[in-house]
């Protein structure tokens, strides 16, 4: 597999005496990826396993307020291609490319362009847009479903180790990269990271209205916004609800950051 060192990036755990129940969990969950050492590998004489997790922060800085995209977890098959969100084994694109360009977020330069286009247009931001667009994993682990790590490595480990490491380095990115305002399309990383909690939301985003809550301490609030997981399709008009939800949101912090009737560049 070719290495998209620019997005995908090497990590490791040790795992010590839980090295063999994390292997053995991992099997079952991962099974697919076994194969593809660049996704996953066990080390059984150092007893850890390194895996390749993905972030995008864009290279260059555009003078647009920044956004951060914020998802649960990498998975396995867009580490494999290279870029966020790409399309499954069968060839079908992400409903996220085509809901967000409809909503305005950005403009893309062919009706359903691939990984590669994607992660230069970007990883360099050369698309039309009135935001500067991050993509982030808030967990570095990657797993077909979020809920598959805890799974795999057990309450313990992920709570002493990977929830640590993720809330630290999530923090850290905020600061740094100068994060004005967040959108998550999971629930449960919202009520994560989130002051505010929320449970049953989807009635309220069809309903019409917006789940927005706050991140950072109190004076250094930065907007978060819960919108539909992109693969949400339970709805006769999911493409209108969603985009509608992101439009909504679009202009939200626009307004939020005086940004309104400003034009895009």
């Amino acid at each position: 597999m070719e290495r998209h060192e620019t997005i995908n990036s090497g990590r490791s755990y040790s795992l010590g005496e839980e090295y063999e129940s994390i292997k053995n969990c991992a099997a079952k969950f991962l099974e697919k990826y076994q194969d593809d050492s660049d996704v996953i590998a066990f080390n059984d004489t150092d007893k850890s396993v390194k895996f390749t997790s993905e972030r995008l922060i864009p290279t260059r800085s555009t003078q647009r307020p920044h956004v951060m995209l914020l998802f649960s977890n990498p998975h396995p098959r867009s580490i494999q291609q290279g870029m966020f969100l790409s399309a499954n084994t069968r060839g079908r694109e992400s409903s996220f490319w085509p809901a967000m360009r409809d909503a305005g977020w950005f403009e893309l330069p062919e009706p359903k362009p691939g990984p590669e286009v994607l992660r230069d247009l970007f990883l360099h931001a050369k698309y039309k847009s009135p935001f500067e667009l991050s993509f982030y994993c808030y967990y570095a682990f990657p797993t077909d479903y979020p809920e598959q790590i805890p799974k795999i490595f057990g309450k313990g480990f992920f709570n002493r180790v990977i929830e640590c490491e993720a809330k630290a380095e999530f923090k850290e990115t905020v600061e740094q990269t100068n994060i004005e305002a967040i959108v998550t399309y999971n629930k449960g990383i919202f009520n994560h990271v989130a002051r505010e909690k929320i449970d049953k939301y989807i009635a309220l985003l069809n309903r019409g209205e917006i789940v927005r809550g706050h991140v950072g301490d109190p004076g250094k609030d930065i907007p978060i916004f819960l919108t539909y997981p992109t693969g949400w399709r339970y709805h006769s008009k999911y493409k209108y609800l969603r985009t509608c939800n992101l439009e909504k949101i679009k202009e939200a912090i626009r307004k939020d950051l005086n940004l309104a009737g400003k034009g895009e560049n």
